[in-house]
């Protein structure tokens, strides 16, 4: 049973971009530099979308970014956000494999 569970455990990852909010820093009043490391297959592409809100917990600013195909997983991110009101906090709303074109 616990070998059973564990294959479960692994095959529900697999394919899969994890990722971790790994801090952030407050550039300015219209900027939030957020970084975050991604786990996943090294040799995709990855989309990201980045998020910084307010102390309303409203989002003051929202961007995407690609992070190419590289050799290593996990890989450290930084990604600038641009903010229409000053930010409180910054972190990935979601990641997941930039689908390929036939």
């Amino acid at each position: 049973m616990t070998a059973l569970a564990i294959w479960f455990g692994i095959a529900s990852g697999a394919g899969k971009v994890e990722w971790v909010n790994s801090g952030f820093e407050v550039v300015s009043d219209s900027e939030v530099d957020v970084r975050f490391d991604i786990f996943r297959d090294s040799s995709r592409a990855v989309e990201c979308v980045i998020e910084a809100q307010d102390e309303s917990h409203f989002v003051v600013g929202r961007t995407t970014t690609v992070v190419a195909p590289s050799d290593a997983s996990p890989s450290r991110q930084i990604a600038p956000v641009q903010t229409a009101g000053p930010a409180v906090t910054g972190y990935v709303e979601r990641c997941e494999y930039v689908a390929s074109t036939p």
